[in-house]
């Protein structure tokens, strides 16, 4: 009996969390710390609206990898999101990646492109999840193909927040930590 007491507590407690979730912000700023196969990178990426369900993003990694291989790669493009319900966001996205590697050789340099699609998902109050699937063609950052992303954020309030993801994409490759502010 005292099992069934828990458990429907516990039912009150999550409705309650998703009842009280905020509407997802696709207007904000971010940095963080990644992985790109052995290299580290440090990243800087953002996002504006351009209207209710339309909106932009790019970015900038530094790259340092090990042999004094270093660069940088930037990313921008254009994003569409409709919400499913108050707890949810379906998104996709497109962007043209320039990469710069800073090596010997004749190709220090490739432009490509990827499209993503994905969810974020409110579960509870102050947690966000996030996972999607991208198709790549940026040789210098990842061979053709498909990736996966994954990442759980929590809002310690409505505009700062933090995450940690795995990527195995062309922006990361690896796990990831992060802090956003959201600008609305």
């Amino acid at each position: 009996m005292m099992k069934h007491y828990i458990l429907a507590s516990a039912l009150a407690l999550g409705a309650t969390g998703i009842a009280t979730a905020a509407p997802f912000s696709y207007d904000y700023i971010e940095g963080g710390y990644g992985e790109i196969d052995d290299a580290d990178a440090l990243f800087v990426n953002g996002s504006m609206s351009l209207d209710k369900n339309l909106y932009a993003l790019g970015g900038v990694h530094a790259i340092d990898a090990p042999g004094d291989v270093n660069g940088m790669y930037l990313s921008g493009g254009i994003g569409y999101h409709v919400p499913l319900s108050p707890q949810a966001d379906l998104f996709g996205n497109a962007q043209l990646l320039y990469a710069n590697m800073n090596h010997v050789g004749p190709n220090d340099d490739d432009l490509g492109a990827i499209a993503r699609a994905g969810i974020r998902f409110t579960p509870v109050d102050k947690v966000e999840l996030e996972g999607s699937l991208a198709f790549s063609s940026n040789d210098w950052l990842i061979d053709d193909g498909i990736g996966l992303s994954v990442a759980g954020r929590y809002h310690f309030d409505p505009r700062l927040s933090a995450s940690l993801g795995y990527s195995s994409d062309t922006e990361l490759d690896g796990f990831n930590v992060g802090v956003r502010y959201q600008l609305k």
